[in-house]
């Protein structure tokens, strides 16, 4: 009897501090993932054109994310320093291979994880919502059909 009642004393123990760790480490990613969405915001929103982005995939010091404004869309790569998100730079579907993060300066297994879990995310989406993302800088990029000068993204 007493075995059994220090067992499961164990096990809700046990279940207690699996639960914390994993709603800190959820908390820790949401908290990210704002901090990504709010520094793209603050850098490219537009009063009559706001940044959606969404989804971020978030890996330690370095981030994906993938973002729509108006009729353009596009990855954001970034990376933390110091604390601090920064915008490394925007592109499309040259972002889900490994070379180029690599070539980015990220590393090799941090880069399969941002890919893998993107691409994850965006399983959920609208294909045709997810094809947008790919375009920036590419031929079908809305932005090089527009003849006036380029604003935001």
């Amino acid at each position: 009897m007493r075995r059994t009642a220090i067992r499961c004393l164990t096990t809700v123990s046990v279940t207690w501090l699996l639960a914390i760790a994993c709603s800190t480490a959820l908390g820790q990613g949401a908290r990210q993932e704002a901090q990504v969405r709010d520094l793209i915001a603050q850098t490219y929103d537009r009063p009559d054109r706001k940044v959606e982005t969404a989804p971020i995939a978030v890996d330690g010091d370095h981030a994906l994310a993938d973002w729509i404004q108006g009729e353009k869309g596009g990855r954001a790569l970034l990376r933390r320093t110091q604390g601090q998100w920064q915008i490394v730079a925007c592109g499309g579907d040259g972002f889900k291979d490994v070379r180029t993060l690599k070539d980015a300066g990220i590393p090799a297994a941090t880069a399969k994880r941002l890919i893998a879990r993107l691409n994850e995310a965006e399983r959920s989406l609208n294909p045709e919502r997810v094809k947008r993302f790919g375009l920036f800088g590419t031929a079908d990029d809305p932005r090089l059909k527009d003849h006036h000068s380029p604003s935001g993204h």
